[in-house]
């Protein structure tokens, strides 16, 4: 476990060990050192007293460099919510819903605007047949898919403004009824090879649809959306099941309205009102975590650190959770010498066994943030995300999934202080998406948070 230490010990445990040779200037003596301090980190890991009871010797005096490794160095990490993910800047629709053992009932609703493109101008003796959304599914699922679900879909009451920015927690108000009937109201799997998704709508807007055609009332795109607002498409209230993802740019999807001649009876006539041409959509994406570790965490950019979480942190895109880290006591390595070089430092994050399955996979990488005093996400720190990685864990020799993040160039910028030691916020590298991953945090007696820092006092 990481042991908080007094400002007179730095924070730290374990050995030290005297580099000879050159000063530290020399290339050829570093290079050697690099090498050495593999010897070292051995020998100190060896040398450490069990942790709460360790004693911490004083760095020799030495005209030269001096290599320290460190293991117990204290964090403190906690979960952020930040609920800021943009929605309406993508291309993609995402509905359904499915209950997440440690983050509770999570739902995605999506709410899209249909286009008129050409002027809709039918003649005044077509006939109406039938009205149909198309969604085009691409192979993104999140979620068990072997189970049944719906698809739901509802009149907008609230229009969309052009100009705004729509946000996984913004809401439009849309009617109680659903407009799904016939084949339309079936449950079904929706396995990742599905690619079309045809829902049968009610008679009675295909029928409104035509008649304001008809009127001359859907010759511009005004007229269509004070005529028709938009669809909310949501999951069945009790499915739980799985999310998935739809492309608003994909060709056919649209609204399609059916009609005939009654002279040519056979023959179908088609106005596609397509969901490209709406240029308006966004999803929601909301969770309701009461009973959950996470129930306490509601308020945007607020931190609930691990000892209330069982010990656990959580990263989601969607959902705005983000895992923050903290080295309180970077600053007392300064006990050790007036010069301090970070030769390496790197984060072992370890994924909690049992907490991701084939239906709930963690995301592919994360990307480290500098975190605000109010813990706002900053600059990223690097340029490459970290990975995910599945590895044998050296604490219980089984294999578990982690993320290895180095620090090193965070840690040397807050001991020379050119950086406030507020720390570093990690993050899904898919922020509009709800892959979750759940991280053992820096007290826990397996899957725990380590930090292993080299450095030289000279």
């Amino acid at each position: 476990m990481w042991t908080k230490r007094p400002a007179t010990q730095a924070g730290t445990s374990c050995g030290k060990g005297p580099a000879t040779g050159r000063p530290a200037g020399a290339g050829w003596w570093r290079r050697g050192l690099q090498l050495a301090l593999l010897a070292v980190a051995a020998a100190a890991t060896a040398a450490c007293d069990p942790v709460g009871n360790i004693a911490l010797d004083l760095p020799a005096t030495s005209t030269g460099s001096t290599a320290y490794y460190v293991d117990t160095l204290t964090v403190r990490v906690a979960t952020v919510l930040h609920d800021s993910i943009a929605t309406s800047t993508t291309d993609n629709l995402l509905v359904g819903r499915y209950h997440d053992p440690r983050l509770g009932t999570i739902t995605a609703r999506s709410f899209v605007r249909v286009g008129l493109g050409a002027t809709y101008a039918p003649t005044t003796d077509e006939v109406f047949d039938s009205l149909v959304l198309v969604l085009k599914p691409d192979t993104y699922r999140y979620g068990d898919t072997t189970r049944l679900q719906t698809v739901e879909v509802h009149r907008l009451r609230d229009p969309f403004v052009t100009a705004k920015t729509y946000y996984a927690f913004s809401q439009l108000g849309y009617d109680a009824a659903v407009l799904n009937q016939g084949t339309g109201t079936r449950a079904l799997r929706i396995r990742p090879k599905l690619t079309t998704l045809r829902l049968r709508l009610a008679d009675a807007l295909g029928q409104e649809l035509l008649t304001a055609g008809k009127a001359h009332r859907l010759e511009t795109e005004e007229q269509l959306y004070n005529q028709l607002a938009g669809l909310a498409i949501t999951p069945g209230a009790a499915d739980d099941a799985a999310l998935f993802r739809s492309q608003v740019s994909t060709a056919g999807a649209a609204l399609s309205l059916y009609t005939h001649l009654p002279l040519d009876p056979l023959t179908a006539l088609a106005k596609d009102f397509t969901l490209a041409a709406g240029a308006k959509h966004f999803y929601q994406v909301a969770t309701d975590g009461a009973g959950t570790l996470l129930a306490p965490l509601t308020t945007s950019l607020q931190a609930l650190d691990v000892s209330r979480t069982a010990q656990e942190s959580y990263i989601d895109g969607a959902l705005g959770l983000q895992t923050k880290v903290e080295i309180p006591y970077l600053n007392n390595l300064r006990a050790f010498g007036s010069g301090i070089t970070i030769v390496q430092a790197h984060l072992v994050l370890e994924v909690l066994p049992g907490s991701t399955t084939r239906y709930l996979p963690p995301p592919g990488s994360l990307v480290p943030y500098l975190a605000g005093r109010g813990n706002q996400q900053g600059l990223a720190v690097g340029a490459v995300a970290i990975p995910y990685l599945t590895s044998v864990s050296t604490l219980t020799g089984l294999e578990t999934g982690s993320y290895n993040f180095a620090i090193t160039a965070y840690c040397q910028a807050v001991v020379d202080r050119t950086l406030d030691n507020d720390g570093v916020l990690l993050a899904s590298a898919a922020p509009t998406s709800p892959e979750r991953v759940v991280l053992g945090g820096p007290r826990r007696s397996e899957n725990r948070l380590r930090l292993e820092l080299y450095f030289l006092s000279h």
